[in-house]
This record gives structure tokens, C-alpha cells and sequence, in this order.
């Protein structure tokens, strides 16, 4: 396991095939390869660069010159080849692009209109008017077909499904009563599964692809928001209580109802097994510049005291939503587990393991935690699965129910990405970046819990 060296960039992106790595200095993007961080392309935008994307096949990269009102896309393979989107007065307030690399998606400001653009013809341009968000409130099925997009006309909240084949054409619509949150594809590619915001009553509500009402998935409480696990058979709803409702998009109901209580989930997991309790410790050491730090098993009672450490002030998120409750809550890829944060216990990373319904275990930090993320190989499944997390302190912890390991890293503060295949981690500060090269995980033993 190393470190790269510092590089002074942000908006550091991995392309979806693992190749290379793009990130933004200032007006520039700079294109490397992961292993020598040798510069494979360099392109210069008219402004600063406000957001990176690559393209689904990684040949394209799209980026976001908010200043300016425009997208410039750029080519890997032919670095002569540029296209420029410009939608005027409108100006843009998100790009992203369809699910191939044949459509660009662009949400002018005040979400008065979504355009979509067709690469392979400029001039073809289709326009849907006043989508309801700019970053969230649309999904592609998994086979690419269709669009399922929220709209707001006349203080009113719309589902439309869009066949995303050339024209994009509008297949059917469907309004909706309530105030929706966000919307996700069913496992079945056949219904498109929506949630409401915070209110009386909050649901998820199943539609069909031709927008009937097909049923309602019992009642989400208070949700923050909702996070669809990656074949969206299940859906947890975060609270702003702290408590976590687990929903079964397949048998439409609720499943199971967690309380980040840790007293009562030990007694929950019972004879069945245990909770693996783990605090960072931080070592000096002379062979080891900046010390060794690692997770350290806390065994007796008085050492798993939970401290609460509110912030001095609750605040709202940017959707108005008061920040209390659950913050985070991020699926493994093989929905083993899932990782959350509350806004009260900043600096404890909870890991629930939803094949038992069990807490597995609680990661303790000296400082605020800034990211969590799930190793996204395959070979990171089951007892191999690995938790990468990143405090305000200049370390990263990895996490797996086998073992566990720790690093003191050049950055703090840093968000994470894996690479694809999982050999590499991108670490990014708001300027400065770098890579943390691990290796694929060991094959699981089948052993016991974390050393």
C-alpha cells in the first residue's frame, strides 16, 4: 500500500473503465494514467471548470463552465475533436450525459427546461419543459430505453416516462398527489418507484411504466431522504428521528425499522453473535513517519460509551430539511451492508449487516468523519467487503468484518472514490489530490470478525 504524490487539481474523477483518471486546474482538465500519473491529455476550457463527468464508454468527458453558461465536451481518442453546448440566457444548471454516450442531458437554470442533445447530430435538439430539480428527479432504466423524469407545472407534481431511443418521445404521464422527494427504476426495469418529501404522511409509491398507481410501500416517517440499494429490491428511508426503515420494492412493504441505539441493537443480535466495537488509535513510532493508526476492539462496557457531540447550531440542508437524524447511508455493492452517519454522532461510522438484520459493527473516530465508501469490485463481496473512511485528521482507515487496516495519509479532509477494479483509491481535498494504491482484497477465509 502507497501513496502518490500531491497533485494540485480538484474535481478528480475515475473513468468508468478504470484506465485513467481526470481532474481540473483552474481552466485546464487533465487526463492521467493511474499508475505513473503520466499526463495523457490536456484540454483548456474558456473558464474555470465547475464539474467533471465522463461519458459511459469512457471516450468523452464532459465538463461544466458554470461562469460561462456552456458544456464543452472533449475526445480521448482524438484530441482535435471538441463540442461546445451553449443554451444562452437560459444558462446551465446541471449537464450529464444519457445512458450512452450518444445523449447529452442539459437542465437550464431555474429548471425551466431540459434539453437533450444528440452527438451524432447537433442540430437535433429536444426540449422538455420544467423539470422539477436539476440534480436529482430523473433515471434511466438499466436497460437504457427509458427516462423517468418529476416535473412541477402549475404547482403540481408530474411523473413522465420518456422513450430514450432518438427522439425521445413522451410514452406516458402520470400526476401525482403528493410533494415528491426523488424517484428510482424497480428491479424489473417495469415500474418506477417514487417517495414523497417530509409531511404528515410520507410514501414510496409504485408506478407503472404507463403510469398507473400499482400500490403504496407503508409509511416512511420522517425521511431525510431515501437510498435505493443498487438492484433497487430494497430502499432504506433516513430518518430525521435517526431510526432507518428498510422497504422491499419486490414484496412492497416494510421490512425491518433500525435504531442507531447501540445498547439495544447488542441486545437485538443476542447469542447470534456479536457487534464488533472499534475505536481509531493513534500510535507514535519511529519507523513509520507520522505514526501507525489502526481500529482497536473495545471490549467492556465502559469503553463503548457512545459520546454525543450536537453541533452548535442544526442548520438546513440544500434542500430545507433540518440537518438532524441520519446524514448518510451508503449500500456495498452486494447489499450486504450498509454504512450511515448520524448528524449527532459525527464522528461514528455505523455498519449494519442487512442479510441477518443485525448491527455488525460501530467504527469510533477521533474527529468528524468527511467520507465513507464501499470497495466497488466484485471481489469485495460478502466477508471480503471493504469500508474506506476519511476524517478531518490526515488518515485513512479500512474497514472489512475479516480485518482491518490504517494509514496516516497526506491529505485530510479528503473525499473517496475507488477505482472500478478496486486496486485504487482517489483522495481529493478542495485542490489537492492523490492515490492510494491497495491492491485487490484476500478471498474470504470464512473467518471471524475484525482483529
Amino acid at each position: 500500500m502507497q501513496f502518490s504524490e500531491v497533485l494540485r487539481q480538484s474535481l478528480g474523477q475515475w473513468s468508468h473503465d478504470g484506465r485513467y483518471f481526470a481532474a481540473a486546474a483552474q481552466n485546464r482538465v487533465l487526463v492521467r494514467e493511474p499508475e505513473t500519473l503520466k499526463l495523457v491529455q490536456v484540454y483548456v476550457c474558456i473558464d474555470k471548470v465547475e464539474r467533471i463527468e465522463w461519458s459511459p464508454d469512457s471516450e468523452f468527458l464532459l465538463t461544466e463552465v458554470a461562469r460561462q453558461g456552456i458544456v464543452q465536451l472533449w475526445s480521448l481518442r482524438d484530441s482535435e475533436w471538441t463540442c461546445r453546448v451553449d443554451e444562452g440566457l437560459a444558462g446551465v444548471s446541471r449537464a450529464c450525459w444519457g445512458p450512452t454516450s450518444k445523449h447529452l442531458l442539459v437542465v437550464a437554470d431555474f429548471q425551466l427546461y431540459m434539453s437533450v442533445w444528440t452527438l451524432d447530430d447537433p442540430a437535433t435538439v429536444e426540449q422538455i419543459r420544467h423539470p422539477k430539480f436539476a440534480k436529482r428527479g430523473r433515471a434511466f432504466s438499466r436497460n437504457g430505453n427509458w427516462l423517468a423524469l418529476l416535473r412541477r407545472c402549475d404547482c403540481k407534481d408530474i411523473l413522465s416516462v420518456y422513450n430514450a431511443g432518438d427522439d425521445f418521445t413522451r410514452f406516458a404521464e402520470a400526476s401525482l398527489p403528493g410533494d415528491s422527494a426523488d424517484l428510482a427504476w424497480g428491479p424489473d426495469d417495469e415500474t418506477v418507484i417514487l417517495w414523497d418529501r417530509p409531511g404528515r404522511q410520507c410514501l414510496c409509491h409504485v408506478y407503472s411504466i404507463i403510469g398507473e398507481h400499482l400500490a403504496e410501500i407503508g409509511d416512511c416517517g420522517l425521511p431525510r431522504f431515501v437510498s435505493p440499494s443498487p438492484s433497487a429490491q430494497l430502499l432504506v428511508a433516513a430518518g430525521l428521528d435517526g431510526r432507518i426503515q428498510l422497504l422491499s420494492a419486490v414484496a412492497r412493504r416494510k421490512l425491518a425499522c433500525f435504531a442507531h441505539d447501540l445498547q439495544a441493537a447488542i441486545a437485538e443480535v443476542g447469542d447470534a453473535g456479536e457487534v464488533s466495537i472499534l475505536e481509531e488509535e493513534f500510535e507514535a513510532s519511529a519507523e513509520s513517519l507520522g505514526g501507525v493508526v489502526n481500529y482497536k476492539r473495545l471490549v467492556t462496557r465502559a469503553d463503548i460509551a457512545m459520546e454525543e457531540r450536537p453541533g452548535s447550531e442544526a442548520g438546513v440542508d440544500a434542500d430545507g430539511l433540518p440537518k438532524q437524524g441520519v446524514a448518510q447511508a451508503v449500500w456495498s455493492p452486494d447489499e450486504r451492508f450498509l454504512a450511515t452517519k448520524l448528524e449527532n454522532f459525527p464522528g461514528v461510522v455505523w455498519v449494519w449487516d442487512m442479510g441477518r438484520l443485525v448491527l455488525a459493527a460501530v467504527l469510533k473516530h477521533r474527529s468528524p468523519v468527511r467520507c465513507f465508501a464501499w470497495d466497488p469490485s466484485h471481489a469485495a463481496s460478502g466477508e471480503s467487503s471493504r469500508l474506506a473512511v476519511t476524517t478531518a485528521d490526515p488518515i485513512i482507515l479500512i474497514w472489512s468484518p475479516e480485518k482491518s487496516v490504517g494509514s496516516a495519509c497526506p491529505l485530510s479532509l479528503a473525499r473517496l472514490q475507488w477505482r472500478q477494479d478496486g486496486r485504487s483509491l482517489l483522495l481529493q481535498e478542495r485542490d489537492r489530490a492523490c492515490l492510494y494504491q491497495l491492491g485487490l482484497p484476500l478471498p474470504s477465509a470464512g473467518g471471524g470478525g475484525v482483529p
